[in-house]
């Protein structure tokens, strides 16, 4: 935001230079970004006195005159019909440069006009850049002594750009900057000086008002002023809004932007003689409706937009910008002066669809003062009536709703917390002084705290914390110590699920997996193609995106196996031979929500792994190994006793659609179901486009870290000589692997170091409903190599034991 330096001095006494005074914006928390000082190109301009003032003999208009520049006295030949001896002027002496309007520079040397010296230019105001004028050279004060530098008049104004951040609205105006600098050095903010002279006809006579309750226009104060003279605007204002930015359009517009510039609030003017009906209506649109802006951009408006209408169309886009039809122009005479409060949220949302960014609505965007509507309303008014005469109807048409804020806020603030926080000593009475300052007034107060009301242009001051914010910045954060605070420092140990989510990416990188980091979003078709349409299992009923980039990413993830196995396909076309994949990540899970602070989702912690293809790729072997349910059931139980988890196996309840029905099995920790593992189906590997025979799994984390974790200690591996002996065991189809490794685990026979499964056959060499496993047993000891006869007898003893029950055969 452009800030007048001369402009702020019209609101609090600033004898201060410019660098003293942006030293002070930046140290009270409104950053100066940049310094536009065009007075600094006419450094070397200085006060003159002319002493005569003779007729040129060889030109009709051209004078000879001699000036007095304070060191000296010198003649300069000068053009302008109103010179004359005695006068005080501005010198431009040999070596000055004045800019001229098409950007290059005019340098003052020496030089002969008609025959005559001439050393130096005495200037006219538009040569100085002071105005248009070029009737004739700037005649000064004769107070002003010769050889005073010119630009320490204080004719040149110097201009701020300030950062003035989101939560500041009340620093959107130069009353509101210059609060803080008078609170700052200590001044008074000098009072708003107008005088309004209102008629005796009332304005209600000459329109009405209806605001329609709870359309996003709390508040709107509307003034009549007939007989205005539209015509271009004085000198100082002008120069006022060109200073920060603005071009002058005419008396009347000019003042409404003075006003946002000067107070911040908001106006618009109407020329009541185009509004139809004498009426005005504050209102939602009706979709289709359209309006002309004064851009003159056409817009198509739709229901959420708020507008201003007369009595038959939209004649503003509330807060954001006036119509074409009802501008203010040359011929206007009577005036509808409109002051407003606006919701933000509605002048955000319209000023973004439209497109359209104004001063107006960067303002009601950010909340103004929901209390100053009549009052500003009343200063423009007055401010028109000095620059454009008229009569201003007596009275308003207002309306205040019953959303619209009356009750100022009121805060607590505790001494002894601010005196914390800053971190140095400051008194109460400082503290009531400071606050004071920028308008805070006190409630009341006792031994240990100051309760505050604060001002209605402060709407960021809600907690202590912001009132104690507010004493740093004004104490001046270059003034608070820098001594820091005496504490031991030990990091903090991290939760457990996280010493987890670490343990198992590290465990698996280890073994020979690939991350994957997929998007936090997925696609339904996927999510339905392994867990079907919506039905008991939550898995397949994912929650949709209101806004989604594509409909690839229009779900949130209820499992990681949908995006896991979009990158297998995606690996298998550009890596052929192995994917090897797993990724760490969290599920969303939707729900009714208890109450409106509930998100309405559980999330749990998942890790998913995926194995396509070949699984041994040993480059010695001429065939690497495809990947199997033994294979990919080993990756997973070492993979899990990695973790510190003992696993058992068991073939699942109710099958898993997106598994091969006889190739699955749940995953259990302390008798909980963990999770499945298993092969892919046909079908969702058609689904997904894979060709490589591929299987998944995919577990809780939140119940693998309840579950016990084994603790992993060392055990001394034997030194001895091994013996190996195989058992051939026929039993039912229905028996498993596991039951005969925990059957003979059970027997504790002596010396088994190790169980291995070498092959299972199933055919029509054996009884139907049969199968045979062959397991190479090895013996071994720690302290010594077993004989023959130790090895035999205890693979004799275990023998008699397996088939004591009748269940297994020995072949």
């Amino acid at each position: 935001m452009k800030v007048s330096l001369n402009w702020l001095r019209r609101h609090v006494d600033l004898p201060e230079s410019a660098e003293e005074v942006a030293k002070a914006l930046t140290s009270i928390g409104l950053e100066v970004e940049g310094t536009e000082e065009p007075g600094k190109v006419y450094e070397k301009l200085v006060v003159a006195k002319v002493l005569t003032c003779e007729p040129h003999p060889d030109s009709d208009h051209l004078h000879i005159t001699t000036v007095n520049n304070g060191k000296e006295t010198i003649q300069v030949v000068c053009g302008a019909p109103n010179v004359a001896a005695g006068q005080t002027v501005v010198l431009a002496p040999i070596g000055a440069e004045l800019p001229l309007p098409d950007g290059g520079t005019l340098k003052m040397k020496k030089s002969k006009i008609r025959g005559v010296e001439s050393f130096g230019m005495i200037c006219a105001e538009d040569e100085i850049g002071l105005s248009d004028d070029h009737a004739g050279i700037m005649v000064l004060d004769d107070s002003i002594p010769a050889g005073t530098p010119f630009v320490s008049l204080g004719l040149y104004d110097v201009c701020f750009e300030l950062n003035v951040t989101p939560n500041r609205p009340d620093a959107l105006s130069h009353r509101g900057v210059a609060r803080e600098l008078a609170a700052k050095f200590g001044r008074p903010l000098k009072p708003l000086a107008y005088e309004l002279k209102e008629d005796s006809e009332a304005a209600s006579s000459a329109v009405s008002l209806e605001v329609v309750p709870g359309c996003g226009c709390s508040r709107y104060v509307g003034r009549v002023i007939k007989d205005v003279k539209v015509e271009k605007s004085p000198a100082w204002l002008a120069k006022l809004l060109h200073a920060v930015g603005m071009n002058s359009i005419n008396n009347v517009v000019d003042i409404t932007n003075f006003i946002l510039m000067d107070v911040g609030q908001p106006l618009h003017s109407f020329d009541m003689d185009q509004l139809h009906g004498n009426k005005i209506k504050v209102r939602r649109a009706v979709k289709g409706e359209k309006i002309e802006t004064i851009d003159h951009t056409a817009h198509e408006l739709v229901e959420n937009d708020l507008v201003i209408c007369d009595g038959d169309r939209p004649a503003c886009v509330a807060g954001v910008m006036g119509g074409v039809e009802s501008e203010i122009v040359d011929t206007t005479k009577n005036v509808f002066l409109e002051s407003a409060w606006f919701n933000p949220t509605i002048v955000r949302k319209q000023a973004k669809r439209l497109c359209i960014s104004t001063d107006s609505s960067y303002r009601f965007e950010r909340e103004i003062d929901f209390t100053t509507q009549d009052e500003y309303s009343r200063y423009a008014c007055a401010m028109i009536q000095e620059v454009a005469g008229g009569r201003i109807l007596k009275g308003t048409v207002e309306y205040t709703g019953d959303d619209h804020k009356k009750a100022l806020n009121e805060v607590t603030l505790r001494t002894a917390r601010a005196e914390k926080v800053i971190g140095m000593k400051i008194d109460a009475a400082d503290i009531e002084k400071y606050l004071t300052g920028i308008a805070l007034e006190v409630v009341k107060k006792d031994a240990e705290s100051i309760t505050f009301k604060i001002p209605s242009f402060r709407p960021d001051l809600e907690r202590e914390v912001d009132l104690i914010e507010e004493v740093a910045r004004l104490v001046g954060f270059d003034n608070i110590p820098y001594t820091l605070p005496s504490f031991k420092m030990q990091p903090n140990e991290l939760p457990p699920i996280e010493v987890l989510n670490r343990k198992i990416r590290k465990t698996l990188s280890a073994m020979g997996l690939h991350e994957c980091l997929s998007l936090r979003f997925t696609s339904k078709a996927r999510t339905e193609a392994l867990f079907g349409a919506e039905n008991d299992d939550r898995r397949s009923k994912p929650a949709a995106l209101l806004n989604p980039l594509s409909d690839e990413l229009g779900v949130v993830p209820t499992s990681l196996l949908p995006n896991l196995l979009k990158s297998v396909a995606e690996n298998e076309k550009n890596r052929p031979g192995s994917v090897r994949l797993f990724e760490v990540a969290k599920g969303q899970f939707k729900r009714d929500r208890k109450d409106v602070r509930d998100p309405g989702f559980d999330e749990s912690n998942l890790v998913a792994l995926a194995v396509a293809g070949a699984f041994d790729v040993n480059p010695l072997n001429d065939k690497p190994a495809q990947i199997d349910f033994a294979a990919f059931k080993g990756l997973v139980q070492s993979f899990l006793k990695r973790v510190g988890l003992v696993v058992e196996f068991r073939v699942p309840a109710k099958a898993e659609i997106y598994l091969h029905p006889g190739k699955q099995v749940e995953v259990l920790a302390d008798g909980v179901v963990l999770g499945t593992m298993g092969e892919l189906h046909p079908t969702a590997m058609s689904a997904f486009e894979i060709g490589y025979t591929t299987y998944v799994m995919e577990l809780d984390m939140d119940k693998m870290e309840h579950a016990t974790h084994k603790k992993i200690v060392f055990e001394p591996f034997s030194r001895q000589v091994p013996s190996s002996r195989d058992i051939s065991l026929e039993v039912d189809k229905t028996m498993t692997h596991e039951q005969i490794l925990a059957r003979i685990k059970g027997l504790n026979p002596k010396n088994l170091a190790k169980i291995t499964l070498k092959s299972i056959y199933e055919g029509d060499k054996i009884e139907a409903g049969k199968k045979n496993l062959v397991y190479s047993l090895t013996y071994q000891a720690m302290d010594r190599t077993l004989t023959d006869d130790e090895v035999n007898k205890a693979h004799n003893k275990l023998r008699d034991k397996l088939v004591a029950n009748g269940d297994i055969v020995l072949r």
